[in-house]
């Protein structure tokens, strides 16, 4: 009788150990996916903080300058801070996360927005 248990026995740890770790692998991989989405969302968070930074700067430090020589300060200055902390960012995510900030920036002041650069021109 031992002969036939011991074997079946085997046999049924080793299925047994293997669903667990089929079960093991899916959770970590679910597991490894959600933390994936948190650090994606950690550095657009950063990346979008540094361009409303940049464009606020650049707004401040170059009241002289205009259009697309104040976009290019403002593009160098997001991708340096950007390489000091570690985060890679490309030229379009630079473009797009300044636009966004410009267009942030234009619908919360609107009119006050339209005056002060009216001014600064005039």
């Amino acid at each position: 009788m031992n002969e036939v248990v011991a074997p079946l026995l085997q046999d049924a740890l080793l299925l047994l150990v293997t669903v667990l770790a089929g079960f093991m692998v899916a959770w970590l991989k679910k597991r490894l996916g959600v933390e994936g989405m948190k650090k994606i969302e950690t550095e657009l968070a950063l990346k979008q903080e540094l361009a409303f930074l940049a464009v606020r700067f650049v707004e401040q430090a170059f009241r002289d300058v205009k259009g697309e020589e104040k976009y290019n300060q403002a593009a160098e200055w997001l991708s340096e801070r950007a390489g000091e902390i570690g985060l890679n960012i490309t030229a379009g995510e630079i473009k797009g996360l300044i636009e966004a900030a410009l267009r942030a920036f234009k619908d919360e002041f609107g009119e006050e927005w339209a005056e002060a650069k009216k001014e600064e021109a005039g």
